[in-house]
């Protein structure tokens, strides 16, 4: 990286003289909420040229090492800017003692160095000077907040002040969002999981901070001499409580929460001690061609004021909602955990437990998972009548299929179903009911790895949207939900189910991959193999009894120009732009 280096002439003498003739409010810190260097106040004013910030910590710091971080909201504005927590500015410091030499002091604002002389340190006390002209000619009115940690590189726990909110300049005093939910506790059965076992799972919100504690039967803090034992966790958010949005699911079946944020962590003298978040990446290439494609973000200094801690047996987090898409704070959440050992032989612990739903934090409750209703059909299919004689997940027997919240149910049941089985289901709506598919649902495993994709009309025009979300696998089932956003119709239609491969090490070009408007596919240079149908000829008649959203289905039909319709059964051209579509989707991602 190239560092440009911001001249900060005469500071030292700004810190210590500079403070007559300005505005100046300081508040208190937490005593005792850092094990290392603790703050006890902050100053921070500005006399239109310069922001001057005073850090008071309870302890003389001069002969310790302490690292930290300025974050600075010029415009005031949480949805902009530099860091993932809307600070335009981020001004990081390190201060090195060491013996018998001066210290060692490094600073960067936004990743560019500073010279040293914008930090002075004396007795329990840090000032730091930034010249307004370097935080884009500011006016001096903006939020600040600073946080002290002793980590080199990368602090998951830290002191900030102040400890919630921000400090604003122009009204010298902390502002927060006042946002607070008293969301919940789920208590876990103890001795319910040889792999990480969980006792609690507690969520809240706090002047707009989501805070987080997973609670474990053992201690699991690699500190001293005392080492617990590594574990890896996986916090599933589902922010707009929608299953129609997100990038996976809790895995639970059926599928009913659309997981928009994973919290992931580990904490171990093996694994290391980390966390992340990782969320869907609008920007991704594959986003623009109707896939869902994902990207993980830090916690912690410098990136964000978001907080990980390890403690005994607990798990703490600080996550600011405005790195969770600015939330009201109404979610949805589950928390998985494992071992090192149990990931060995598969072992996982889940809080609710699996099958019960997810934590509700508006009101504390759990949401229980979608369930079938009266309207429930059973399609069944002879056994052992598949071309591939059912060992590659190929041969159907049944498919159950009704609805509940807008929400289509559909559980298709195979007489074999393993996790390298290379078959894809594709699922024809024909929700015209004019013998020719409108929409139809792909969905396979690679590798191990499960994705779906559905083919129609939205607004007009033929696309490709993400459905991996909208998938479960457990034992020989396939558990799939589909909401009305995806399959606009009153719930009345004809539907059919057909299971074919392409060979892995089929090459298809690049330039039929890539279109989304128009298949190009020829199906006989692809060597797309037909394995199975269900019903064998004809269709599955299916309604929704008004349990269904209802929606303009005018121009739904994938048929596209230049192409013959044909009656119910196997489309040769729209299967194999189905299949191709969903083994690129799958490779990509493997």
């Amino acid at each position: 990286m190239n560092f440009k280096i911001i001249l900060l002439a005469g500071l030292v003498f700004a810190i210590i003289s500079g403070m007559t003739g300005t505005s100046c409010a300081a508040i208190s810190d937490t005593v005792g909420d850092f094990d290392s260097q603790d703050i006890s106040s902050l100053d921070v004013s500005s006399d239109g040229n310069n922001l001057y910030i005073t850090i008071t910590c309870t302890d003389s710091v001069t002969d310790y090492s302490f690292y930290g971080a300025v974050f600075v909201d010029t415009d005031q504005n949480v949805l902009t800017g530099y860091a993932d927590n809307g600070a335009d500015y981020v001004y990081q410091f390190g201060y090195m003692s060491i013996i018998y030499s001066e210290p060692m002091v490094t600073t960067t604002l936004n990743d560019n160095t500073l010279y040293s002389d914008s930090i002075y340190v004396q007795g329990n006390q840090i000032f730091i000077t930034l010249p307004l002209s370097a935080l884009g000619n500011d006016d001096g009115n903006m939020n600040v907040v600073v946080v002290l940690h002793d980590q080199m590189v990368k602090a998951l726990d830290f002191d900030r002040a102040p400890d919630q909110g921000v400090f604003n300049t122009a009204t010298r005093s902390i502002e927060t969002s006042g946002l607070n939910l008293a969301g919940g506790i789920v208590t876990d059965k103890i001795g319910d999981s040889n792999s990480a076992d969980i006792r609690e799972m507690s969520a809240s919100v706090t002047n707009g901070v989501l805070n987080i504690e997973v609670t474990y039967n053992q201690n699991i803090e690699p500190s001293g001499y005392s080492y617990g034992e590594d574990v890896t966790g996986w916090i599933s958010i589902d922010t707009d409580q929608k299953l129609a949005t997100g990038f996976t699911n809790t895995e639970q079946a059926p599928p009913t929460f659309g997981v928009d944020y994973r919290i992931e962590y580990a904490v171990g003298t093996l694994t290391g001690t980390d966390a992340s978040i990782k969320m869907l990446d609008t920007d991704s290439d594959m986003t623009s061609l109707g896939y869902s494609d994902t990207k993980s973000k830090s916690i912690g200094v410098p990136y964000n004021d978001a907080s990980f801690k390890v403690s005994g047996n607990k798990v703490s987090l600080e996550i600011p909602l405005t790195m969770l898409g600015n939330d009201d704070g109404n979610m949805y959440i589950t928390t998985d955990s494992f071992s090192l050992q149990g990931s060995m032989n598969g072992e996982i612990e889940s809080v609710p437990d699996y099958g019960q739903g997810a934590l509700n934090t508006a009101d504390g409750s759990i949401k229980p998972l979608l369930a079938y209703g009266t309207d429930k059909k059973t399609l069944t299919d002879a056994a052992a009548d598949s071309a591939g004689f059912g060992y590659d997940g190929d041969d159907i027997v049944t498919a159950d299929i009704g609805f509940t919240d807008n929400i289509m149910l559909i559980t298709i049941a195979y007489s074999s179903l393993e996790l390298d089985d290379g078959a894809i289901t594709t699922v024809y709506f024909d929700t015209n009911q004019d013998n020719s598919p409108d929409y139809m649902l792909s969905l396979g495993l690679y590798n191990g790895v499960l994705s779906g994709t559905i083919f129609g009309m939205y607004n007009g025009k033929y696309s490709v949207r993400e459905a991996t979300h909208l998938i479960t696998m457990q034992g020989n089932k396939m558990y799939v939900s589909v909401p009305a956003e995806f399959l606009p119709d009153d719930g009345n239609m004809d539907i059919f189910f057909e299971t074919a491969m392409v060979p892995y090490d089929t090459k298809i070009p690049e330039s039929k991959r890539a279109e989304t408007g128009t298949v190009y596919i020829n199906p006989d240079s692809d060597g797309r193999s037909l394995y199975d149908r269900a019903p064998d000829t004809g269709v599955f008649t299916i309604g929704a009894n008004g349990n269904f959203q209802t929606a303009n289905t005018d121009n739904n039909n994938v048929q596209q120009d230049g192409q013959e319709k044909e009656g119910p059964g196997f489309s040769s051209l729209m299967g194999v732009a189905a299949v191709v579509a969903s083994l690129y989707i799958l490779r990509r991602r493997n």
